[in-house]
């Protein structure tokens, strides 16, 4: 009888370690958000965009502000929990639009790919010099999203197209960097977090410069942060602002603002809140 209850007792363990097993597996799903799957024409690559409507968006036909983010793996979440509190208080509401990294690749690999303008693979501050044999494909990344992203959005959604806003933070700093010099005219307002301007001996400094030679306007907002506790990427964003706003390029609106006591991590938040509130804000009824 004893050996009878004790398999009992087994096998009721077993059922409800089962269930709790099955309940702690599902996954959570963001509110009012889903997915769309996209291949590129050009490089074959696979993607996923993460697509977060607004609350009443089925139930009007406005047109939203668009925000374009990378780094899926934690952007698309901070800036749905960040939009949800702040729609329609602080800031004007969005479409969130999130480009996953290459589907079947590391993300190491995936983002130093895409993110980075030029072919470094001695670049030592990188992920690592396996990933950097990849570098140096931004350019291809942005006809992505250019030619083949921004038009499946386009016909799907409904897009302000003079309120299209570009997020990138660290790599995707650099990247956004990178479409303000090469295509400014491709987003409206740019957010760059802690951009890595140290990248392939700061060659986004030279490719600005190269850019001034015929150059004389950029037309875009943009705004740059980083955190006080990030070094020498302090002093390399601000430098990156002043020889920006040296060339005096007609439509260019430039600031930057440095996080006290934030790291290169805790930084990203905080930035992408004050970064809509200066890019979207919400406009009074009488306005």
């Amino acid at each position: 009888m004893f050996f009878k209850f004790i398999k009992l007792a087994f096998a009721v363990v077993i059922f409800f370690s089962a269930s709790l097993s099955a309940k702690e597996s599902t996954e959570f799903e963001i509110r009012n958000t889903h997915t769309l799957k996209i291949k590129s024409e050009v490089s074959g690559l696979e993607y996923e965009l993460y697509i977060r409507l607004p609350n009443d968006y089925s139930e009007n036909n406005k047109k939203y502000p668009l925000v374009l983010l990378n780094d899926t793996g934690y952007s698309v979440a901070v800036a749905s929990g960040i939009v949800h509190l702040m729609a329609g208080r602080d800031i004007e509401d969005v479409i969130i639009v999130g480009i996953s990294y290459s589907k079947g690749h590391n993300p190491l690999l995936s983002r130093t790919r895409d993110y980075t303008p030029t072919y470094a693979p001695n670049e030592k501050r990188g992920h690592s010099l396996e990933v950097q044999k990849y570098s140096g494909k931004a350019s291809q990344y942005i006809s992505f999203i250019s030619d083949e992203v921004f038009p499946l959005i386009n016909q799907t959604y409904r897009i302000r197209q003079d309120k299209k806003i570009f997020v990138g933070h660290s790599y995707g700093g650099l990247l956004g960097a990178n479409i303000l010099i090469t295509n400014s005219e491709l987003f409206d307002y740019y957010i760059l977090g802690s951009p890595s301007f140290w990248y392939d001996n700061k060659v986004m400094f030279r490719l600005e410069s190269d850019f001034a030679k015929n150059n004389k306007a950029m037309k875009a907002s943009v705004f740059m942060y980083i955190g006080s506790e990030e070094g020498s990427m302090v002093e390399e964003m601000l430098a990156f602002e002043n020889q920006l706003k040296s060339r005096d390029y007609q439509g260019l609106s430039i600031q930057s603002k440095v996080l006290s006591g934030l790291t290169h991590h805790s930084a990203f938040a905080v930035l992408l809140t004050d970064g809509l509130q200066k890019a979207v804000p919400r406009q009074s009824k009488g306005s």
